[in-house]
């Protein structure tokens, strides 16, 4: 068997050559694509079931089949184990096979078992990396003589804050017995495994502590209950407590309790502000106190990220100032703000616009027309809504990508491709996207273009719209919001009384067309419906739902995905902007965020909201909307006319 693998493996390169010779006839070469796809089924089916022999025979004639390199991929798993040789000659002419890394790995592993140091080293690279290889190399390396290097990596690979693996123990174990673990050392892993809440770890690093053992205790004490904090004179220097370390102790228990309950880490930080902090544990502080209370928009975080970032070095903390002062309508302290932020944030378009925004809130006679009709020109919700407050056309700006001929050419040669497009063809969608995203990897930026340009070809929205963002040409609207599922999106959209440019816009969002998109929340579809939601949503409205899989078909995803939208756009009183921010977190969250509203400006309550992934969500939804709008040839301005203003209480 192994002869035969490494003989397949020589001549499988020549054999796609001749192959691309005598298929000159399309019907003939599609009639031999069927015939060798029905005996690669076979052959597979053989090869798992030992019958070796069998495929052996099946296996002649599929040497230019697109998939023949899985046959290979099978022989070369099923090798208990193979030989080094054979795995080299794999990785080398069946090395693009997106399987081949993970060959690859177990191999390394078993090198280090045998001691194959040299061969191990040869073909380790930043790929392959793992802890395990990592230890085991630095204790060689440590054998063969470099112990300086080897001590500096044992260092680097004990002082963080979380676990590392068994294999990991005799390194560290020379490493210690060296003299490396001192005490400065275990404090640092300490201090790491507190802050990222491994207690169970810091617990444990206490016995590399004798000489501090009281003061580590301490610190885990400190961490795991930060109200302690307020017995202030434990945690202040004086005599024999060292300034630093109790410094380290108050920084990790303020942080940790100010993800908990930031007003508390407000109120004692009054007691600590004079202890030397680094100025990057003393932005780390500001960040995580303020940020955490502008979020919940709480009016006290504003003067408090004043006095502990009063340069605005902490661009977290600076942006949330900004969105703190318009959020209680302090339109001046806004605009100072947006004058005084670093040159990198004044260049953003978000900061352009509340640049302007926050000119016009805070002096209504200033004339800030030319400011907007500058932003006018971008395209996004910036841009977008500039161009409404200078009635300037919107920019779509679309241009469409420039395939390079040599370019596609290449792309549709590439072995990745072609495997790609077989399984495509044999409806095996997954391992289709897994081959097309790997050939890519490598890829130009034209030729990223061009593999844009034949998933668009191909009807397959998510990897095109994938690849045109990969290869950063933002100008091809077509490749980028494609009029898929025009039929039953208009249709539902109509039957629900929705404008179908926002459900394109929600859909694009979610999934980018992706038909059998899953989240790691367990969200399915097309529109990304949670279970629970699309059993209520069919039985609330009555559609069809026998099993919950049928979700995955894209026309019943849009069924109930435009049906519940259509549920949270009365629910909000027919605004866009808060259904669809309940769309993507909840309907109570945005209740809670809507809490107290009173005549807010919606532009104001967007660039609140606490969620990032959700104050984005909103925008592009909006901004993707007007695009659609372009595309449908209906009017679609980014908010209407009742959606520029939050002022009703929320239910």
């Amino acid at each position: 068997m192994r002869r035969n693998i490494f003989k397949s493996l020589t001549r499988a390169c020549s054999m796609l050559l001749i192959s691309q010779v005598l298929l000159t006839s399309p019907a003939l070469a599609d009639s031999r694509l069927e015939a060798q796809r029905k005996t690669y089924d076979q052959a597979m089916t053989a090869l798992k079931q030992g019958q070796y022999s069998r495929y052996l025979q099946l296996k002649e004639g599929l040497s230019d089949y697109p998939l023949y390199s899985y046959l290979l991929l099978e022989e070369i798993k099923r090798q208990d184990p193979p030989q080094d040789h054979e795995v080299q000659a794999f990785l080398v002419t069946q090395g693009d096979l997106p399987a081949a890394q993970a060959v690859k790995n177990t191999w390394l592993q078993r090198l280090a078992k045998e001691g194959k140091w040299d061969l191990l080293r040869k073909h380790y690279d930043s790929a392959s990396q793992s802890t395990e290889l990592d230890c085991q190399l630095a204790l060689q390396m440590w054998r063969d003589g470099d112990a300086t290097l080897a001590r500096k990596r044992a260092a680097e690979l004990w002082t963080v804050g979380h676990s590392q693996p068994n294999a990991c123990d005799p390194l560290f174990d020379r490493w210690q017995a060296a003299g490396g673990l001192t005490e400065d050392v275990a404090w640092q892993r300490l201090r790491l495994a507190l802050l990222y809440r491994q207690d169970a770890l810091a617990r444990y690093l206490v016995r590399y502590l004798p000489e501090h053992k009281a003061l580590a205790e301490r610190f885990i004490e400190a961490a795991t209950k930060p109200s302690r904090l307020s017995e202030t004179a434990r945690y202040r220097p004086g005599a024999g407590q060292p300034s630093e370390r109790l410094t380290d102790i108050v920084t990790v228990a303020l942080r940790r309790m100010a993800r908990d309950d930031p007003t508390a880490a407000m109120a004692l930080w009054p007691f600590y502000r004079d202890l030397p902090f680094p100025e990057s544990d003393r932005l780390a502080i500001t960040r995580d106190i303020g940020v955490r209370l502008a979020k919940r928009h709480d009016p006290q975080a504003l003067p408090f990220m004043a006095a502990n970032d009063p340069s605005m070095a902490d661009d977290q903390v600076s942006e949330w100032r900004i969105r703190l002062a318009l959020r209680t309508g302090q339109w001046r302290e806004a605009h100072d703000l947006t004058q005084a932020m670093p040159d990198s944030l004044q260049q953003q378009n978000r900061w352009r616009y509340w640049r302007a925004r926050s000119t016009q809130l805070a002096f209504p006679d200033r004339d800030v027309a030319e400011q907007y009709a500058a932003l006018a020109d971008e395209r996004d919700f910036y841009g977008f809504i500039a161009a409404e407050r200078s009635r300037k056309p919107y920019a779509l700006n679309h241009r469409p990508a420039d395939v390079e001929p040599r370019a596609h050419a290449r792309v549709s040669q590439t072995a990745g491709i072609r495997r790609a497009r077989e399984f495509l063809a044999r409806g095996q969608i997954v391992n289709a996207r897994r081959e097309w995203y790997h050939a890519g990897r490598t890829f130009s930026r034209e030729e990223l273009i061009a593999q844009a340009a034949m998933a668009r070809d191909l009807g397959w929205h998510f990897p095109a719209i994938r690849g045109i963002s990969q290869a950063q040409h933002w100008d091809d609207l077509d490749i980028r919001f494609p009029l898929a599922y025009q039929q039953p999106i208009t249709q539902q959209a109509r039957a629900r009384q929705l404008n179908p440019t926002w459900v394109y816009a929600i859909t694009r969002q979610e999934s980018g067309f992706m038909e059998d998109a899953r989240s790691h929340a367990g969200a399915m579809g097309l529109m990304q419906l949670m279970p629970g939601t699309a059993k209520e949503t069919a039985r609330r409205f009555g559609i069809a739902l026998s099993n919950p899989n049928d979700v995955l078909l894209p026309e019943r995803n849009i069924a109930l995905g435009t049906a519940y939208l259509a549920q949270l756009h009365e629910q909000f009183q027919g605004n866009r902007v808060l259904a669809s921010a309940a769309y993507n977190a909840g309907p109570g969250r945005v209740r809670q965020w809507t809490r107290g509203v009173d005549n807010l400006p919606a532009d104001v309550w967007i660039e609140n909201i606490p969620f990032d992934e959700t104050r984005q969500y909103v925008q592009s939804v909006l901004s993707y909307a007007v695009i659609y709008g372009d595309k449908l040839g209906i009017e679609q301005p980014v908010m209407d006319n009742t959606e520029h203003m939050l002022n009703f209480p929320a239910r």
